[in-house]
Formats: C-alpha cells, structure tokens, sequence
C-alpha cells in the first residue's frame, strides 16, 4: 500500500512538469507574436484539465479517498468540506478558467480565418 500511495502522490508532480512544458510553448509562441494559433489553443486546454486533474488525484483522491480506504481502526471519518471548498474555488475554478480561454482562443481563430476568406 505504501508504495501505491508513493506513486500516486508522485503522480501530480509529473503533471506539473507537463504544465511546465506546455507553458514554456505558449509563451514561446506569445513572444514569437504568434497569439491566436490552434497550438496556442490545445495547449492552454490542455494546461486547464492537466489543473483539474492535479485537483482531482491530489485533493479528492489522496486527501480524502485513499485515507478513507487505508483507514484500519474504526474511527469515523470526518472529512473537512470548508478545506475541500477553498481547493476547489482555487484549482478547480483555474482549470475550469484555462478552458474557458482555450475555447476563447480557438474561436478567435475560426474568426480570424472567416474574416481573411471575406476579404
């Protein structure tokens, strides 16, 4: 059991990393002047459930799943719903935020296509 709960609190560290990257292409391509690109938009998207899923593995799941499950006494559990709620108005709400401004970015190109095919 130690070694699943070692690998799964490793596991949103990685995924950091990968935000890490995904940052890194995006602002490449901001200082490259190169704003409203699909890339720009997947990765932005992906940035946004990457956040998520750092939410759900490390706030859900290993915070009050795992110890429900790895608990042997017969203490009750009693989970901590105001820590829950400020998590969530955090990194679920920037997640959620991330998406928003992926889709934004990709509609903008769709515009931004129409309008040079009018011209």
């Amino acid at each position: 059991m130690s070694t699943f709960s070692f690998l799964l609190e490793t596991i949103p560290v990685v995924i950091f990393l990968l935000i890490l990257l995904r940052m890194k292409k995006v602002v490449t391509q901001f200082s490259l002047k190169n704003y409203f690109t699909l890339e720009n938009a997947k990765n932005i998207r992906l940035i946004g459930w990457l956040v998520i899923s750092i939410f759900l593995i490390q706030d859900l799941i290993i915070e009050y799943i795992f110890p429900f499950f790895n608990s042997i006494s017969a203490t009750v559990y009693q989970p901590e719903i105001v820590k829950l709620l400020e998590q969530m108005s955090f990194k679920l709400f920037l997640g959620i935020f991330l998406l928003g401004i992926g889709i934004a970015f990709e509609l903008g190109l769709k515009q931004q296509q129409e309008n040079e095919l009018t011209i």
